[in-house]
This record gives structure tokens, C-alpha cells and sequence, in this order.
């Protein structure tokens, strides 16, 4: 077997299991654990899966670490689409927009249809998807590139979005607690955010079911900012989370 074909099936094992141990994986893929602690190694300087004592864990599963856009694109995509398209028809012609760095705001970047649209944005694949279309005009950031997510933070794209004034921004997170937050992996993109949050009239918070009854490394901020929650599913205890901030809870079909 080629290194890349095990190392693909290192990361499938342990992104479905959420972690594994090195010898476990040398049993399953028949090969020595020096093969595959070099193998873990790589994928680590990647970004991909976080290294511990013994094994291995899923990057999915860090409070810390970022997911590359290489993963988390795929994880829940049917729920993103479904989302990206309610959160979509919430715009209204003539609007200034932000959208928010990630693979559910993507999503409504694919579903804008409204005219005479000024996309505000932190991040290169939405810029990209924008680009060419007649009815919208794209704005972007500058910053530093955090190469893993295709994002640009940094002060410059702090100080950018303090200068600005929009009727809506579409927020993403990577986490809802009712004791802790909405909370971020990034501590340089909560930074961005909370200036988006800021700059808007409306905030929308976009963020699928998977998302709930989690922390992660970063404070965002409190439920009362959000004045629009679009998720796909939601619970009794966060249904009432939000609405005591007095959220507006839109429900996407999925």
C-alpha cells in the first residue's frame, strides 16, 4: 500500500471513530507502529489530526485546534446547503451583507439570487464564488492568510471591519454552550468577528445541530447579539437558550 492511500485510511479510521491508538492502527493496516507514528506525523504537520501519547486524535475533536476546510467542508454538507439557502432568503435587494468566514456562510454565497448586493468578506472561497456575478459587488479584507481555512485575520482585517457599517452579518461558529457561549476555535477570528458583529444592524448566526452543547477554546459571545438563529435542528434546552435573548429561530429544511 502507498503512503498516501494509508495515511487517507489513518484519517478516515480515526475521523470516525474520533481517535485511535497507534498500535490499534498497526494491526488494522498491517504495518509496524514506526510506520505508522511517521504517518501520524505527517498528518499532523498537516493539520489534519492532532498527535497524543500513544495515538491519535480527530481534529474534530480539539477545542484548539482549527479544522482545514479540507474536512470540515464534508462534515454535515446536506445540513450547510439547507441552511445557506433559508439563511440566503433573509437578504434583501439593495443590501450590504457580511459574510463571515466558513463552509455554511459558502453556502449562502451560492444561494444569493436578490440585486444590487455588496458582499463584505474575510474569506477567499466566498470571494471567489462571488466573483463574475452582475448583481453582487464583493468586497475583501485584508490580513494575514491562515492557509487552512483560506481566511484572512490579523489587525488589518480587525481594523477594516471596525471602519464599517452593514445591514446584516451572517455569522458562523464552531460552538454553542448555555453555560459558556457561542464560542470559536481561532482566537484571531473571534477578533474579526466580533467587529462583523458589531458593524451590522441584524446579526444572522448560521449553525447547524452538530454544533450544540459544545465548547471550544474561544469566547464569541452571548445569544443576546444573535437576532436570527438559522440551524437545521435544535432542541427544547437551546430552542429556549435563544429565545430568553429574544433570537428569532428560522428552521431550515433539510
Amino acid at each position: 500500500m502507498f503512503q498516501i492511500e494509508r495515511q487517507k485510511q489513518i484519517l478516515d479510521l480515526v475521523n470516525s471513530a474520533h481517535k485511535a491508538n497507534t498500535a490499534e492502527l498497526s494491526r488494522k493496516l498491517q504495518v509496524s507502529p514506526v510506520t505508522i507514528r511517521r504517518d501520524i506525523e505527517s498528518l499532523a504537520k498537516q493539520g489534519l489530526v492532532v498527535k497524543t501519547h500513544g495515538g491519535v486524535v480527530s481534529i474534530t475533536q480539539s477545542p484548539l485546534h482549527e479544522i482545514p476546510y479540507s474536512i470540515k467542508a464534508d462534515q454535515n454538507l446536506q445540513a450547510k446547503r439547507a441552511i445557506g439557502m433559508r439563511a440566503a432568503s433573509i437578504i434583501e435587494d439593495g443590501d450590504i451583507i457580511i459574510l463571515d468566514s466558513g463552509s455554511t456562510t459558502l453556502e449562502i454565497a451560492k444561494n444569493i439570487t436578490q440585486q444590487h448586493i455588496t458582499v463584505v468578506t474575510d474569506d477567499i472561497k466566498i470571494a471567489m464564488e462571488l466573483a463574475g456575478k452582475a448583481n453582487i459587488t464583493t468586497i475583501m479584507c485584508g490580513g494575514t492568510l491562515i492557509d487552512s481555512v483560506y481566511t484572512l485575520s490579523g489587525p488589518a482585517a480587525i481594523s477594516f471591519f471596525k471602519t464599517l457599517h452593514v445591514n446584516k452579518t451572517f455569522l458562523g461558529c464552531d460552538a454553542v454552550d448555555v453555560d459558556f457561549g457561542i464560542s470559536d476555535r481561532s482566537y484571531e477570528e473571534v477578533n474579526v468577528k466580533r467587529e462583523m458583529i458589531r458593524a451590522a444592524d441584524q446579526t444572522i448566526a448560521v449553525i447547524d445541530h452538530t454544533k450544540f452543547n459544545k465548547k471550544v477554546f474561544c469566547y464569541l459571545c452571548t445569544p443576546s447579539v444573535i437576532d436570527i438563529l438559522v440551524t437545521d435542528q435544535i432542541d427544547d434546552k437551546y430552542l429556549k437558550y435563544f429565545k430568553d435573548n429574544d433570537a428569532r429561530i428560522m428552521l431550515a429544511a433539510n
